[in-house]
């Protein structure tokens, strides 16, 4: 497991560690590959088969308020009213500095407690001066809890248990190495606290010493503005009080240095990254198809005058605006009930109707024009492979490990609190069949956010991918969306070679096909290749039988990952401020 250090040599030495897994494991995936044919288990392995002995989730946070203020000056008040009323109040005496919040906050960091390095921001959180935009909203906070009950559930139900061993009653945390990262934003850390509230807090009991220590979370207000601050609509859910962990046993949420971060190569080497998505921006298909979007924007930015002069990342690009501001608008208020013509000059007129109509038929447009912003970028392999492989590989590394491991030593659970544009990232890296080689339905068919983002895991289970729900690359992460990397110990007699252990990759409760690049002449989005002429993962075949990615199979797409990207270990020697791609937005 990667853990906080100053040393160099130690960084140097797992590197080399690292790499030598990573070539060794390739070298005998191209050996199976040249010597015979792929081998396959039984389908029932793409749901629930096995033993899970590894957890590696990569979820965005839960539903925030807007991300800038867009309107006129005039309606600022009102609106930051509104979205006050949305979100866990922060005391402002000193609580960027030392991280004094309200309860809300102080209640969740004292068993969750956030460590934020000193290379991020100075040990600050990169968002704190925004409020209310920007921040987690209640909703949001129950949202990540949910999305850790259901993960818990699944763990219990088929996932590495000493107990069924031994007959000994164990807590989670004694079969399992909880582990919890973070992007440096307060609304990243403190949906991963929700998501670790909800995996191992304990939540049912009553009392009235148990109602005190209730924090207010889930659904927001009955109505959309007008009873701003009256929260006695909301509906409560109990914080930890955990029968898995005292307070010695603390989780901590790690903002790591940025030497050896993971999540967040925007940050970590930004001249590398600007000089990437430049070079996209100023390819010729680009500059056309963004210029063609100028209308759209001219048109949205007359209702939302904030987007015109707003800082623009990497130098602006023709249609003049930023999309995820843009798409912001029509996600936050349709998550909370709001009037998309709200807090305007056309907010009670007789031309309200007609406005409100009007922005509605903008919605869909924006969405799809920032997916395929975000497409243009990802099909950039360096640009993939810088943001992917670092966290492939580290995932990778203990995934081998976990191989080696006895009967009685804890499993890693890993939770990596990031962003949209980030797991879009990793699903493009990976393989996602609808994104790499999926139909574009234009954006009217695109599948709005209905917050049963993992209504598909039941009880535990998971289901096999039907993804009408996501059948054009058009596709946006939900508020709560998580990627699960799990390693499934094959069933006794289903082991295959050298190979004990399969990988299964789930999205919000369905595992995922794969079409991933395993040469480097492979495209990384399917133009001129044809989907059958490459591997599939994770598909239900003849017999009943499925292709599951296996430990050689990763390597194998992480190697192609590094050889494509000419990021080194170093740090950038420049560096350059606001130049990040849209996390900030997501």
């Amino acid at each position: 497991m990667a853990v906080l250090t100053s040393s160099t040599r130690a960084i140097s030495s797992k590197y080399l560690t690292r790499r030598a897994n990573c070539q060794a494991l390739s070298s005998h995936c191209k050996r199976c590959q040249s010597t015979s044919t792929t081998h396959s288990v039984d389908s029932s392995y793409l749901q629930n088969e096995g033993t899970i002995e590894g957890v590696w989730i990569f979820h965005r946070h839960g539903d925030r308020a807007p991300n800038r203020y867009l309107g006129s000056p005039a309606y600022h008040a009102a609106e930051s009213a509104h979205w006050y009323s949305r979100i866990p109040p922060v005391a402002r005496a000193a609580a960027a500095a030392v991280g004094r919040h309200h309860d809300h906050y102080a209640a969740l960091s004292e068993h969750f407690p956030p460590i934020i390095h000193k290379s991020q921001n100075d040990g600050v959180y990169t968002d704190i001066n925004r409020e209310p935009f920007g921040f987690l909203t209640y909703n949001g906070m129950d949202q990540m809890r949910c999305v850790g009950k259901r993960f818990r559930q699944r763990c219990d139900r088929y996932g590495y248990n000493h107990s069924k061993i031994n007959g000994e009653k164990r807590s989670f945390l004694e079969d399992w190495d909880l582990r919890a990262y973070s992007t440096n934003y307060l609304r990243t850390v403190t949906s991963v606290q929700c998501f670790l509230d909800g995996l191992i807090g304990y939540h049912n009991s009553v009392g009235d010493e148990r109602q005190k220590q209730l924090l207010y979370a889930g659904g927001g207000l009955r109505r959309y503005y007008k009873d701003a601050g009256r929260h006695e609509h909301m509906h409560p859910s109990t914080l930890t009080l955990s029968e898995d962990f005292s307070v010695e046993q603390s989780i901590q949420v790690q903002v790591r240095d940025k030497k050896i971060d993971t999540l967040n190569a925007f940050d970590k080497r930004p001249k590398m990254m600007n000089d990437l998505v430049k070079n996209v921006i100023n390819m010729e298909g680009f500059q056309r198809i963004d210029s063609n979007a100028k209308e759209l924007a001219d048109q949205l930015s007359e209702f939302l005058p904030g987007l015109r002069g707003a800082p623009q990342a990497f130098g602006g690009t023709p249609s003049g605006i930023n999309w995820i501001h843009a798409n912001d608008h029509f996600v936050c208020r349709r998550a909370h009930g709001i009037p998309l013509s709200a807090f305007s000059d056309y907010e009670g007129t007789s031309d309200e109707a007609e406005v409100e109509k009007l922005l509605e038929s903008l919605a869909t447009p924006v969405c799809s024009h920032l997916s395929w912003r975000f497409r243009e970028c990802y099909a950039c392999p360096k640009l993939v492979a810088a943001v992917a492989a670092p966290p492939f590989q580290e995932m990778l590394d203990q995934m081998i490990d976990v191989t080696r491991m006895g009967a009685g030593e804890r499993r890693p659970f890993v939770v990596y609190s990031a962003h949209d544009v980030t797991l879009l990232a990793l699903l493009y890296a990976i393989g996602a069949d609808f994104l790499v080689a999926g139909g574009d339905c234009g954006g009217k068919d695109m599948v709005e956010g209905t917050g049963g983002t993992h209504s598909h895991m039941v009880k535990g289970s998971i289901l096999t991918s039907k993804l009408n729900s996501m059948s054009s690359w058009r596709w946006w992460p939900d508020y709560s969306s998580a990627i699960a990397f799990e390693l499934v110990r094959l069933n006794s007699g289903h082991e295959y070679g050298d190979t004990t252990h399969i990988i299964r990759v789930i999205l919000n409760g369905r595992t995922l096909c794969l079409l991933p690049r395993l040469s480097i002449d492979d495209e990384g989005i399917l133009k001129d290749q044809t989907p059958c002429s490459r591997q599939r993962y994770g598909a239900v075949m003849e017999g009943s039988q499925s292709q599951m990615l296996s430990l050689s199979d990763f390597a194998q797409i992480i190697n192609v990952l590094e050889q494509s990207s000419y990021a080194s270990t170093n740090e950038d020697d420049g560096v350059q401020h606001g130049t990040k791609i849209g996390v900030e937005g997501g």
